[in-house]
């Protein structure tokens, strides 16, 4: 995301970019100095055919334009750029221009001025895992033209590791021959052939690319609706935000995008989500960086899948506090709390030692800050699942509440409110917190965690959100056989009482074994308290799939 600084050594004013890369400052969030430098989970994609330097473009040759290119490509911050048309100087260029960048790939035969449709990716984000070249002929493996091609034509491919999200992913960036049709046809089947005999385990792909090829075109339908092989997604058509920019990608250094040129695409497979997708058609003073216009894409690889009833018991003791838990989908979220020398420390038992990575804010509000800034919005994009961080104040109850109160106006735009109540998070707060302070203080953004005994007794929903309490007191039966009628009825009529007052329910030290899970939410329990994620994460995606049968 585009980062503006403003001002004050606390705080910055950061202009986001929503649905359209070119207009900027659309979204202004106060957000603290310290989330600037951290690592964001969405990956830029780019597709950029450079035209090759020739001096036959007088004015718009290469060496008059390369800083416009460079300057495209940094300040739409891309990450994954597929170049076409590259030629050996300009990759040069490009590496000299573009110093956290490494290319990928080969030029497309040995000869002379020979071109390249290399993958250039950031050197501190991803480690290159393994990749090749094949050409685009019916004899892959060797160079050489392929059907009716008047050109050699390839497909840089590369298996990625990214560092910020642990993903694994296929990124293949190729040009197909713009005056053989059967050759752009042919290509279309061979490259989805290839992506499936290089991807048997179907992790992400991304296919960026010149396809010379309109969306109404023969290739085009066989890539994204192949009958016989598993075909790719067009991004500018899967975006969660409408497509930004002219629906064409040739400009010809004249226009920003010639009528019905659509040639230039970011394609994609398996377990992508495209948050955004634009054609830039930046231009200085008239004068276009190429005569194509870049494609960028902006995507979450293997986004997870929201789970409203799953919540985290004592996150902080997995090995990775909160991301392990935002890795398995999870929407609810505990944490202990310890006031110590006027700072909240994340600890089960009282802290022996106060260190600086251990307090609430760097476990758990920077990186939330960071995510929900990062996705348009949302901790899950796309994901109507309202999001959860229950606090358990463990201590100094009055004095605990204050310094949350206090950290929190930091944090204050990414919180729920009744403008915003499923796009915000949901904070609220168990253990020592004082229940009356809170409910008299105006200027709260937290809620209580509430047990039976606070039904009826006036609590709004923004006030007490969530009921709470332990599996035992009201249930003795611990998952062998059939539940018994009685402990039924007892768990029913909480659940009835908490929901018609618009509350959610949730008990505590429940066994960890599915027939209770699945007996909680048939009966309407809205969490199921976990220590064990993945076991949770498997059991709520299977009860999804056979609910959407």
């Amino acid at each position: 995301m585009k980062e503006e600084l403003f001002s004050s050594s606390a705080f910055v004013y950061v202009h986001l970019q929503a649905s359209c890369f070119m207009c900027r400052y659309l979204f202004l969030f106060l957000l603290p100095m310290s989330l600037l430098s951290q690592p964001q989970t969405s990956i830029r994609v780019m597709s950029f055919n450079l035209r090759l330097n020739t001096a036959g473009d007088k004015d718009n040759a290469w060496p008059h334009r390369k800083g416009l290119a460079r300057s495209m490509i940094r300040f739409h911050q891309a990450d994954l750029i597929g170049v076409q048309e590259a030629l050996e100087d300009q990759m040069s260029d490009l590496s000299q221009m573009l110093l956290d960048f490494a290319s990928h790939g080969v030029a497309r035969d040995t000869g002379k001025g020979a071109e390249y449709s290399a993958i250039w990716y950031r050197k501190s984000r991803f480690d290159l895992l393994e990749g090749s070249t094949f050409w685009l002929s019916e004899s892959p493996k060797i160079p050489g033209k392929g059907w009716d091609a008047a050109l050699n034509r390839i497909v840089s491919w590369a298996k990625f590791h990214d560092r910020w999200t642990g993903r694994i992913f296929f990124h293949f960036n190729t040009h197909f021959d713009h005056r053989g049709e059967t050759a752009r046809k042919e290509s279309a089947r061979l490259i989805l052939r290839q992506i499936q005999k290089l991807n048997p385990t179907q992790l992400p792909v991304l296919l960026t690319g010149d396809f010379n090829a309109t969306p109404s075109s023969q290739p085009y339908q066989i890539l994204t609706q192949s009958p016989e092989l598993p075909s790719v997604k067009d991004s500018w058509t899967h975006s969660m935000e409408f497509a930004h920019g002219p629906a064409s990608t040739w400009s010809g250094f004249k226009e920003a995008g010639v009528p019905d040129r659509r040639i230039d695409y970011v394609f994609y497979q398996n377990q992508v989500s495209v948050l955004r997708c634009a054609s830039l058609s930046d231009s200085w003073s008239g004068r276009f960086p190429s005569d194509h216009l870049p494609v960028l894409a902006e995507v979450l690889i293997a986004p997870v899948q929201a789970l409203p009833q799953a919540h985290a018991h004592n996150d902080y003791e997995h090995e990775r506090p909160l991301l392990d838990a935002l890795d398995h989908g999870f929407t609810s979220i505990e944490v202990d709390a310890w006031l110590m020398n006027g700072e909240l420390y994340v600890s089960h038992n009282r802290p022996s030692s106060l260190e600086a990575d251990k307090t609430l804010r760097h476990l758990y509000l920077d990186p939330l800050a960071r995510r929900i800034s990062q996705g348009i919005g949302q901790i899950y994009p796309g994901s109507a699942a309202p999001f959860y961080l229950m606090i358990d104040i463990k201590n100094e109850g009055k004095a605990s509440y204050t310094i949350l109160q206090e950290q929190l106006k930091e944090y204050r735009w990414m919180l729920a409110s009744p403008s915003k109540p499923a796009n915000g998070i949901h904070i609220f707060l168990s253990g020592a917190r004082p229940v009356q302070l809170i409910r008299e203080d105006a200027s709260r953004c937290v809620g209580i965690d509430g047990r039976p005994e606070h039904l009826g007794q006036g609590f709004t929903v923004e006030q007490m959100p969530v009921i709470s309490q332990q599996y035992g007191k009201i249930l003795s039966w611990r998952g062998q056989g059939k539940i018994p009628k009685k402990d039924l009825q007892k768990l029913r009529t909480l659940v009835q009482a908490a929901h018609a007052e618009g509350k959610k329910v949730r008990l505590w030290a429940s066994p960890e074994k599915e027939n209770v899970w699945t007996t909680l939410l048939e009966a309407g329990v809205d969490f199921l308290n976990t220590d064990e994620l993945s076991h949770l994460q498997g059991f709520l995606q299977r009860n999804q799939s056979k609910s959407a049968k």
